[in-house]
């Protein structure tokens, strides 16, 4: 899949290939994979803290970190996305 972008003067002809987005299947990458369970040892304090903040009063903080909580989970899922590589055909063993 090719789309138009002007040229900078040089060589290129205008057309540039958005291969980068997809794998060797053509299919597209997934932007997010599965969420470390390690990732709960930080976002679960993170969460009982922000309750704390707010039943104390303080709910803008709270609301604060667990805005914070749910961008560890993000980046954490961001992270750990499959790769755009696909694994080399595994070669059979002759005997």
């Amino acid at each position: 899949m090719r789309r138009w972008q002007p040229s900078g003067g040089g060589t290129d002809d205008g057309w540039a290939t958005i291969a980068g987005q997809y794998g060797s299947t053509g299919k597209k990458q997934q932007a997010f994979g599965r969420v470390d369970p390690f990732c709960l040892f930080a976002v679960l304090p993170m969460l009982v803290i922000a309750g704390l903040f707010i039943l104390g009063g303080i709910a803008v903080l709270g609301v604060v970190v667990i805005l914070l909580a749910a961008l560890v989970v993000v980046g954490d899922s961001w992270a750990n996305r499959p790769s755009k590589r696909t694994a080399p055909p595994r070669r059979r063993l002759s005997a």
